[in-house]
């Protein structure tokens, strides 16, 4: 590549443009003398894309020169990455480039100024060096310079010209585009897209059913007197502020279906570890339990009448252990099952259609994926309508029988979604942060809950006398961040969040600072960091190969690289302390092992178990009970399992972490929420702090650094929700 001014033939060692340096033999790129942090494959996309300046550079070429043949990689996420960090460092947009043009489907192109490099550079304006020492996040904006033309070179005076005429049209476009904005909002008829709130109340209100006339909407609040900030049934008309209240047994969670003739709302009243299904007359009365403890714990709560009024459709845990839909019989209380798809590994969110001929429920086949599904009645066939990426957040029917409403949070929130019977999808023009939609029997009243808050990772030290007065904020955001885990070296923290709009992997300093992204899979959720201890790899999950898989992710290259094993949807996985073998479990759900490397997956536990960590030499797992779990503990290379001698009995609302020296762990039925400490040595426990708030997520929720000072745990804040009223488009 031979540059302005530059001899041919001559190799240059740093190239200039725009206010930044490319040190090529060092691989450095800086800006105003300041080295910015660039990973190695994409200063090499840098490097390629400055040697052919203004011309193309395939992904085909990139690919060749970044990964040689024969790497196993993920080359197109790797590639994209690389370029989203190239991008990230330049201050650069895919949509507006200043430095790197995309060639969709094709590559790549550097379109900025290079500058000579033989030549000593004449002293700039002081307008340049404004310009020159600016953030790279700001962009260089068209406008009159102060500097006189004789300072200017003569090509940069025609892109001057351009930019001043391209411009004057922008402006002109954006002023017709809000002239007929302004217009188009003046003639919009007053239904629109109209979407107004239901409830204000303060605190939560959840799980919205309409009464069969559409006039009445029962909900679960936590907000009420005595309710601890748990929940009670309500009843509340689309005409008034006044609110009935049925229930007087706060719950951790409440989910009604009002009954076709209006007499009666049945309900699923979930408690710490169990649910049952009830029925209580709609004007209030004596509640009657209709189904027992079975009812599944999950996101599958939602409940479903039958037309005739003779039936429920709930979600109930199956012989296997794994949730799945059940009919019972209201006059005689006899249940039968719903023979899923194959595929199917928990099923829920049942619905009947208007004519009850048939049921539309979710089949889960992965984590974060999963499939509507609708069997005939009574027996069948069954047919799948579509394939959806995400965690299902509730089901209906419309009126009229021809297409249902979902609701789905693909890991930056919810979203309303339709699906026709001919399995067309289209997404609602409304519906941000929505979850638990409803539809009105007549009619096309549709009510969903708006869901506000925040899950931000804190920490407390453990070695202060009274912990709990040194917790603050660590690593938040106007998002989720969750699943917090210390390098080997203490020096760092992956963790999970969706800040970017989709959920990707993370890095932070110890201290919380300088966050650096490590995935982009733009859209498939993606989650659970799991360090080896050579302090370099670090293995997640994803979906975006379609089901849950294991990657691994060398920090220093940032290209993500599928573990192919011979077990699918894979999730959670952990290394061993050597790194010669990954843990991570199914949806079963079992604890595999496999290679790193990959290759064939073993079953490792005998018991149903979704989370293990490793300490040394053995595996800490939960295994998995109707009431709760028990930590079990297996050596890494096999052999017999065995409960943690005098460790309690966790519910499922509990977080855990093994360290070297024992279990930490939330005490979530004390109130306010205790966090405990289980010694391996001396088999004892003891209560280490009490946090103003319960922890979350359960099972991974807790970290504690290397040397056990700090203690990591994910705390909800600001939690809001209110139902909201729209119509159907």
């Amino acid at each position: 590549m031979n540059l302005p001014g530059q001899q041919p033939g001559s190799e240059p060692d740093r190239i200039r443009f725009e206010g930044f340096e490319a040190d090529l033999r060092a691989e450095e790129l800086l800006r105003a003398g300041r080295k910015l942090r660039l990973a190695q494959q994409s200063f090499r996309v840098l490097a390629m894309l400055l040697e052919k300046p203004g011309q193309l550079v395939t992904r085909q070429e990139l690919r060749a020169r970044l990964w040689p043949s024969g790497t196993l990689v993920e080359y197109d996420q790797g590639l994209n990455t690389a370029v989203n960090r190239l991008r990230e460092a330049l201050g650069d947009s895919a949509d507006a480039p200043r430095f790197i043009e995309t060639l969709p489907k094709r590559g790549y192109r550097f379109i900025a100024s290079i500058e000579p490099q033989l030549l000593p550079d004449p002293p700039a304006p002081a307008s340049d060096v404004a310009i020159e020492t600016k953030p790279p996040d700001v962009e260089d904006r068209p406008g009159p310079r102060t500097a006189g033309e004789g300072g200017i070179p003569t090509r940069r005076r025609h892109n001057i010209v351009l930019v001043g005429g391209v411009g004057l049209v922008l402006a002109v476009f954006v002023a017709t585009l809000l002239f007929l904005a302004t217009r188009q909002t003046a003639t919009r008829p007053a239904t629109g897209w109209q979407v107004v709130p239901f409830t204000s109340l303060p605190g939560q209100e959840i799980a919205p059913t309409f009464s069969p006339d559409g006039s009445q909407i029962a909900f679960g609040w936590n907000g009420g007197a005595d309710a601890g900030n748990q929940f009670d049934l309500y009843v509340k008309s689309l005409e008034s502020e006044r609110l009935l209240r049925l229930t007087h047994q706060p719950a951790l969670r409440i989910n009604p279906a009002w009954s076709p003739d209006g007499s009666r709302i049945a309900f699923v009243r979930r408690m710490e570890n169990s649910a049952g299904i009830f029925i209580i007359p709609a004007l209030g009365g004596s509640e009657r339990r209709v189904v027992g403890s079975e009812v599944a714990v999950s996101l599958f709560q939602q409940i479903s009448w039958s037309p005739d009024g003779r039936q429920l459709a709930y979600s109930a845990y199956g012989p296997r252990g794994s949730a799945q839909v059940y009919l019972v019989a209201l006059d005689s209380l006899d249940t039968r099952p719903l023979a899923p798809a194959p595929q199917c590994v928990e099923a829920g969110e049942p619905a009947f259609s208007p004519d009850g001929r048939q049921i539309a429920f979710v089949c889960m086949s992965s984590i974060a994926v999963y499939a509507i599904d609708v069997v005939q009645l009574p027996d069948g066939p069954l047919r799948s309508l579509a394939t959806v990426m995400g965690y299902p957040q509730g089901l209906a029917w419309a009126a009229d029988g021809k297409r249902l409403v979902f609701s789905k949070d693909p890991g930056d929130g919810g979203e309303l979604w339709q699906l026709s019977s001919g399995g067309e999808l289209t997404q609602l023009p409304f519906g941000e942060e929505a979850s638990e939609p409803v539809i009105a029997p007549k009619g096309e009243r549709l009510a969903y809950v708006r869901r506000r808050g925040t899950l931000d990772i804190w920490r407390a030290d453990l070695t202060a006398p009274r912990p709990e007065e040194t917790a603050s904020r660590l690593i938040y955001s106007t998002r989720t961040q969750m699943i917090a885990r210390y390098s080997p070296d203490g020096k760092r923290i992956a963790f999970q969040s969706n800040r970017s709009g989709s959920t990707e992997i993370w890095l932070t300093d110890a201290d919380g600072g300088n966050p650096e992204r490590m995935t982009s899979f733009n859209g498939p959720y993606t989650s659970a960091p799991s360090w080896c201890s050579d302090g370099r790899r670090i293995a997640f999950d994803s979906r975006v190969s379609g089901i849950s898989a294991v990657y691994v992710e060398d920090i220093g290259e940032r290209v993500p690289r599928k573990v192919i094993t011979t077990q699918d949807n894979l999730s959670l996985p952990v290394w061993s302390q050597d790194c010669r073998w990954l843990f991570a479990n199914d949806t079963t759900p079992m604890q595999y092992r496999f290679a790193a490397t990959g290759g064939p997956a073993e079953r490792f536990t005998e018991h149903p178990s979704n989370y293990a960590l490793v300490v040394g030499d053995r595996v800490i797992f939960n295994a998995m009970q109707a009431d709760g779990v028990v930590l079990w503990s297996k050596p890494v290379d096999g052999g017999p399992e065995a409960p943690l001698k005098n460790m309690p009995q966790l519910s499922y609302g509990d977080a855990w972490v093994a360290t070297a020296a024992g279990i930490y762990w939330t005490e979530s039925l004390a109130k306010p929420v205790n966090v405990n400490f289980y010694d391996f040595r001396t088999q004892t426990q003891r209560t280490l702090m009490t946090l103003k708030q319960t922890s979350a997520p359960a099972g991974p929720g807790l970290a504690v650094s290397p040397d056990g000072r700090w203690l990591l745990y994910g705390q909800v804040e600001n939690e809001q929700s209110e139902i909201m009223l729209g119509r159907l488009p």
